[in-house]
């Protein structure tokens, strides 16, 4: 088969961007979306389905599980939940039953850059399965920046009408 595909730098593809990519074709790709969970490509408002790294990444998992492995789509099924399991590790961390009082860590621990670089170093290096993707790193930093903001609004609307 192929080498290593170097997927762009982009948000979302396009369903003819992703076949040129994979080189799989469009029905094939439509018929995968069918059988795998994995692969779950957003909506535009116009109707067109546009679809993320992460669906890349399942589509050339699913092509290397049925075209270099020869497994059956079944089995394929059951490998790709092991490889690469659809909730991401937020997810599993912050369920139904979460309590924010059972977290033991600073303010400053959270939002201190070299505590966010060790836990994606961690990532990085200690599971085998890789469930977070650059990109969910990348919105996640972006996401903890807006926080930190909101942070910094809220105190100072507290200092200014003497909130306590």
């Amino acid at each position: 088969m192929q080498g290593i595909i170097e997927i762009p730098n982009k948000s979302s593809f396009k369903i003819n961007e992703v076949c040129a990519l994979t080189g799989v074709k469009s029905y094939v790709l439509r018929f995968w979306e069918s059988e795998f969970s994995e692969i779950a490509p957003l909506c535009s408002s116009s109707g067109q389905k546009l679809y993320e790294h992460r669906d890349i990444e399942a589509i050339l998992l699913i092509k290397r599980l049925l075209f270099e492995d020869k497994l059956t789509i079944e089995k394929a099924k059951a490998e790709m939940k092991i490889l690469m399991p659809r909730e991401s590790l937020v997810e599993q961390n912050f369920s139904d039953n979460f309590s924010f009082e059972d977290v033991e860590i600073s303010e400053d621990e959270f939002f201190s850059e070299t505590a966010v670089n060790e836990e994606v170093q961690f990532v990085r290096e200690n599971l085998t399965k890789r469930v977070l993707i650059e990109s969910d790193l990348k919105k996640l930093m972006l996401a903890k920046n807006k926080l930190i903001e909101i942070l910094n609004i809220t105190e100072v609307l507290h200092q200014k009408n003497h909130w306590s």
